[in-house]
């Protein structure tokens, strides 16, 4: 049964009579599943036959955009509801009201649940040339934007409300669509597929032609703003992303750090990872507590059992001496130098513990000419982003000075230097 915390949004452009088909059949499928749920009809202001009136006439609420197009109604919708989950939806009668139990009964397997054409099971019966237009669409758009998702221009969804309040979406015809993966995705938010068949009305087939040209230039329209957004260090998957990164160079890095980090943390049980952003070490030590101040990140990494924390590491919410192994890898120097980074650091990790501490090393030429690099290749990268220039020296020094002994010190390129640290034992 759906409860009374679902808005069942039903975007339209001069979709009166489609109204007049489907009101009826969603009304009694609502109430046949004894809920309250609230449908809400939203216009643009390309409609203009009477949608409103119609849907006035079934008793049901209505909100008009300001502005042409399909996300601009979309929008005001979504800004009308303040319901926990949104389920939204054609008014042609392709996506089948029943349909829309299957979708809320998944609500709690992801922050969005797709019916979906193109996941194994799914199907559209359209004109073959559409059907695989569609396919081709969607694998192209899944492949450059690094979404595993097989149908990201499905209209039918469900949306837990509290995730799409904190996307900031802007388009106003159907790239809305893969905007909202987009976005969301990047904010660590998780979608999930199930199958769905999608049967147009034989009578809106012209209709649906012309409709499907003009969203697939929508999408094409916006793929490079798309891709920036995918590909910028604040996407929570970023880091993740960078264990099999299409880049051989960013692949073995990434691989051959997460190996060196796993190597001094050896079969220890009590681990933290401070500043842990969406790294794969997680999975490799399923024993550490990640930390991030960065919560779409923690998002993103969040699994059943794991243990996770949102903080910062001038302020680390745990008690002293509380682990044997205490990792911050690619953080310091992101942040301004501070003593209390490492005073920090220290105070949890027991006595005789390990520190393991990673950053790039300023020091050699290796590391700048490599940076260059990256900012020409990969604008919105890491290159500007690191603000505290650490080299062997000035690193060795502060540790040394904290009365560390130095165990072992590892390189990448001779640019990227791990330092393993063990703590005074009292």
């Amino acid at each position: 049964m759906i409860p009374s915390t679902c808005t069942i949004i039903i975007p339209c452009t001069n979709d009166a009579e489609h109204l007049r088909g489907l009101l009826p059949r969603l009304q009694e499928v609502l109430h046949e599943l004894k809920n309250s749920s609230e449908i809400l009809v939203a216009t643009n202001t390309d409609t203009k036959d009477n949608t409103i009136s119609v849907a006035q006439q079934y008793g049901v609420r209505t909100v008009a955009a300001s502005e042409p197009g399909y996300g601009s109604a979309l929008l005001a919708a979504f800004s009308a509801c303040d319901t926990d989950y949104i389920i939204t939806m054609d008014p042609d009668y392709s996506h089948h009201p029943a349909f829309l139990k299957y979708l809320f009964q998944m609500r709690h397997e992801a922050d969005i649940i797709i019916a979906s054409r193109h996941t194994p099971g799914g199907h559209s019966e359209t004109p073959r040339y559409r059907r695989w237009t569609s396919c081709l669409l969607n694998i192209f758009l899944g492949k450059a934007l690094a979404l595993p998702i097989h149908d990201l221009t499905s209209g039918y969804r469900l949306y837990r409300r509290s995730a799409i309040a904190q996307l900031n979406l802007r388009h106003s015809t159907y790239a809305i669509l893969p905007e909202i993966l987009v976005k969301a995705w990047s904010e660590g938010f998780k979608a999930y597929e199930i199958p769905f068949h999608y049967l147009p009305h034989p009578e809106h087939k012209r209709k649906a032609h012309v409709r499907s040209i003009q969203v697939a230039l929508d999408y094409l329209g916006v793929l490079k703003e798309m891709w920036k957004v995918r590909n910028s260090i604040e996407s929570a998957d970023y880091d993740w992303r960078g264990f099999d990164s299409r880049i051989p160079l960013q692949k073995w890095w990434q691989r051959k750090r997460y190996r060196i980090i796993l190597e001094f943390i050896g079969n220890r049980l009590r681990v933290l990872d401070a500043g842990c952003g969406s790294t794969q070490i997680l999975d490799a030590a399923p024993q550490a507590i990640g930390m991030d101040i960065k919560l779409r990140k923690l998002r993103f990494v969040r699994r059943p059992g794991r243990m996770l924390s949102n903080a910062s590491v001038f302020a680390l919410p745990f008690r002293d001496a509380a682990f044997e192994v205490v990792v911050c890898s690619e953080v310091i120097e992101h942040i301004p130098e501070d003593p209390v980074i490492l005073d920090e650091l220290l105070r949890v990790l027991e006595p005789g513990g390990s520190l393991i501490l990673g950053t790039p090393d300023y020091g050699s030429w290796q590391w700048p000419f490599i940076e260059k690099l990256y900012g020409f290749f990969q604008r919105g990268g890491y290159a500007d982003e690191h603000i505290t220039h650490y080299t062997r020296a000035s690193l060795l020094d502060s540790l040394q000075k904290r009365g560390l002994e130095i165990l072992e010190t590892q390189w990448i390129c001779s640019a990227e230097m791990i330092v393993h640290a063990r703590k005074p034992s009292k």
